[in-house]
């Protein structure tokens, strides 16, 4: 414990640096597809620190510490964050990273560069006789666990288990719902609008549909830790969509929110039944990345939940205390992460711990304490220490 409360003081010392560094990274966009910037950033500073630093065809940046002779402890998060939306909406710009009275605003402060320069700095500070692997990674936002299982695998990875930095505001996090997204289609005739009884309209077809599925988002299976499953329409698309003419294609596309008990092949079942007539068929995504590498990704990302009683709960439990000098309350995410590979896919022990609050990710004057990521460092540094053992 002596031994962590100097590396703490030595996170606490370099404060200036984890707030300078965090305000370049929310001056610098990095939209999905578009991340080469931030990861010339986040490799030198990285290198800096003393990191080993790797960047894959995807232009993932993969980084490790550590001596070797104990577990092995991926910190896992991502570089890319979604757009900011309105300008107007915003009273500090989106890239201006002001800070007033102690709060730092800007897109992705929250979601989730205050993660990454807390944990760039937390886990640099500590000795550890294990491993500390780093991954920060592309198209999280888009296709959440991807580009992880794309490292660990192409890398034969052993990991002894996985710290997501995604926002839990200095909580805890063990598990989340799982995600899909499915793609209904209907079909009808095109006729000139000023005749529409000579057409079939698609989106007259569609419009049941969307009821269906507005109604029955309330009666979907709950979980008893994680909550209830969710669907929402999140877009709508006509063709031919322009001119006098009844469209003659219709398709949505719906956010699905999984429950543990949930499986793919039934919520499937379940949608098709919410459409009959109409084509149903799991969304197939391409990526396309900075480096110019490319892939497609079935919309399907299992969700995921760890027992509190395991091991990698209770020591980070145990670490977070000695970090933060407060035990963290135990929590489970609403939306997705890369988890959904690590825990979900891989079957890799799995918790969460971030600055910032969740409700705050994606909206407009997005914003951080700047003393919680100075916390979050903190936490960070005593994680590596004690779970790198």
């Amino acid at each position: 414990m002596d031994q962590l409360v100097d590396y703490l003081a030595s996170v606490e010392i370099r404060e200036p640096e984890i707030v300078a560094f965090l305000k370049q990274l929310i001056k610098t966009p990095s939209l999905s597809g578009e991340e080469g910037e931030i990861a010339g950033i986040v490799s030198d500073k990285l290198r800096e620190l003393g990191y080993g630093v790797d960047v894959d065809g995807m232009g993932n940046v993969i980084a490790q510490r550590g001596k070797g002779r104990g577990k092995t402890i991926l910190f896992d998060g991502h570089l890319d964050h979604v757009q900011p939306g309105a300008l107007e909406a915003w009273s500090h710009g989106p890239y201006d990273a002001e800070v007033v009275d102690g709060v730092l605003f800007g897109r992705a402060t929250v979601d989730m560069k205050g993660a990454l320069a807390a944990m760039i700095y937390g886990c640099a500070a500590p000795d550890v006789d294990g491993t500390v692997i780093m991954t920060f990674v592309v198209h999280e936002e888009t296709n959440e666990g991807v580009a992880t299982k794309k490292i660990i695998e192409d890398k034969g990875l052993s990991i002894d288990a996985c710290v997501l930095g995604e926002p839990t505001d200095l909580q805890l996090s063990v598990g989340q719902r799982g995600r899909c997204v499915f793609k209904i289609t209907t079909k009808g005739a095109t006729s000139h609008a000023s005749m529409p009884e000579l057409g079939v309209n698609a989106l007259y077809l569609m419009t049941p549909i969307i009821e269906r599925i507005k109604d029955e988002n309330q009666n979907l299976p709950t979980h008893p830790f994680l909550g209830q499953g969710s669907m929402a329409v999140t877009t709508l698309r006509c063709l031919p969509g322009t001119g006098p003419i009844v469209p003659d294609h219709c398709e949505i596309e719906v956010d699905r929110r999984l429950v543990p008990q949930e499986t793919l092949e039934g919520v499937l079942e379940e949608m098709r039944g919410l459409a009959p007539g109409a084509q149903v068929e799991l969304l197939v995504d391409e990526l396309k990345c900075y480096t110019g590498y490319t892939a497609k990704a079935d919309q399907y990302f299992p969700g995921w939940i760890i027992d509190e009683d395991h091991w990698a709960v209770q020591e980070s439990l145990e670490a977070l205390t000695d970090g933060m000098s407060r035990k963290p309350d135990i929590i489970g995410w609403r939306f997705s992460t890369d988890g959904i590979a690590t825990a979900g896919q891989l079957g890799i022990p799995t918790v969460g711990f971030g600055p910032g609050d969740p409700a705050l990710a994606h909206q407009p004057n997005e914003y951080i304490r700047l003393d919680d990521v100075v916390a979050a460092a903190k936490g960070y540094c005593a994680l590596a220490y004690r779970l790198a053992s």
